[in-house]
């Protein structure tokens, strides 16, 4: 069958592991096959570490997301051009990668899952991140996350309430200095929280703030 790009040749190390993943049956077999992947430490095993995301084994999706970090910055565009549409819990792993990462070019990614993602567990992880990511965009993105952060305060997941705290708090640290006092009041909003961890973990935040700024 003709393509109209042609299909890219792995590395014989990736391309033998990557038969042993298509053969692979047991959770055991899988895992084995996912540290080969990270230990190897070539770019091409990327996007197959980012397909174990999708087996709907949490042991599995773990070690996958522990190995995509160890690649750092250079994970991140096969990270972004690999986002599971349709496989949710996929989809959390991928995000929750690109959070950790913290590279600006996550930030559409990140925002947009906050904005439209219907999965609970994909807009916690794309909030917890976006502090961090947003830190390395221009000031006009910054402030966007600012004001995405302080309506996710208002979320009715609690989750994604304690995860906006820490977002907060991010921001306030590595963000642009102008913003730092909007991101304290924020965090002294989250004080009035009905749920004891989200004004527990913003005072911590505060207190946090106070010693290192």
């Amino acid at each position: 069958m003709s393509s109209s790009s042609p299909a890219q040749v792995l590395p014989p190390a990736v391309a033998q592991l990557a038969a042993q993943l298509e053969q692979a049956t047991s959770e055991a077999e899988l895992l084995g096959v996912v540290r080969a992947l990270g230990s190897l430490g070539q770019v091409e095993g990327i996007p197959l570490l980012i397909r174990a995301f999708g087996f709907n084994r949490p042991a599995v999706g773990e070690a996958a997301l522990e190995e995509v970090l160890r690649f750092g910055e250079a994970a991140v565009q096969p990270l972004l051009a690999n986002i599971d549409g349709f496989d949710y819990g996929a989809r959390a792993y991928s995000v929750r990668a690109l959070a950790r990462i913290g590279h600006g070019d996550a930030y559409p990614l990140l925002v947009d899952s906050i904005v439209a993602d219907f999965a609970p567990s994909v807009r916690r992880a794309a909030t917890r991140g976006l502090g961090r990511v947003a830190a390395q965009r221009p000031l006009c993105d910054q402030e966007r996350a600012l004001q995405l952060l302080q309506q996710c305060l208002g979320d009715a997941d609690w989750g994604v309430r304690y995860a906006a705290v820490a977002a907060l708090t991010d921001l306030a640290r590595l963000g642009e200095l102008s913003l730092r006092p909007a991101a304290k009041a924020a965090l002294q909003t989250a004080l009035q929280d009905a749920d004891p961890l989200i004004p527990l973990r913003a005072r911590l935040s505060q207190e946090e703030l106070a010693t290192e700024l």
